[in-house]
């Protein structure tokens, strides 16, 4: 018998989020490149973001041409800047103003995001733009490959408070995050067996 959803996010209600999804309004345009392969997964955080964010959209695919990225992210005068770790990227006071920024973010486990950016390789043309590290992720229920990577929910809120010159700005969807998580580790099965 199927588990019920809920009407809202669609998930299994044990998973449903809409309880704490809080509208967070910003300048900053983010579009969520996400691989097929996170699309379902039970523990992502993309969707909670885009609940979040007015100003979000969701692209799920594997490889696009530039042509077919512009058809999806719409006309406008705002740059498209990646949101990728790199040599290359801007140093944190270079970025530009957030209402001409158009953030593009990519949502998978890093293997994944890799392997995005191999498929498409027009995205190493775009301006990149890294995050310091600021400690541990809240993002524990997914094992990382550094302590210091986030989740792509937390990664976004980062970027979008260095754009928008205000540290607080996302200080609500992180913790509607927190909460989340929470929500999904106390329904994580246990790992101990009982004797």
């Amino acid at each position: 018998m199927p588990r019920p959803l809920c009407p809202g996010c669609q998930l299994p209600l044990a998973r449903c989020y809409c309880d704490l999804a809080i509208p967070v309004a910003s300048a900053v345009e983010v579009i969520v490149w996400q691989h097929p392969s996170e699309a379902n997964h039970p523990k992502g955080t993309a969707a909670l973001l885009n609940r979040c964010l007015g100003n979000c959209q969701m692209l799920v695919a594997e490889q696009l041409s530039e042509a077919q990225f512009e058809r999806f992210s719409g006309p406008g005068e705002r740059q498209t800047w990646l949101l990728f770790p790199g040599s290359d990227a801007a140093p944190t006071g270079a970025v530009p103003m957030a209402s001409s920024v158009r953030l593009l973010v990519l949502d998978g486990t890093w293997r994944k995001a890799r392997k995005l950016m191999h498929l498409n390789p027009w995205l190493q043309q775009l301006p990149r733009l890294a995050l310091a590290p600021i400690g541990a992720s809240e993002y524990t229920i997914r094992k990382s490959e550094q302590p210091h990577q986030l989740s792509t929910l937390e990664a976004t809120c980062q970027a979008i408070n260095l754009l928008e010159r205000d540290s607080t700005l996302t200080a609500p969807l992180l913790n509607a995050f927190q909460h989340y998580m929470r929500r999904l580790s106390q329904r994580r099965p246990s790992t101990t067996s009982s004797p």
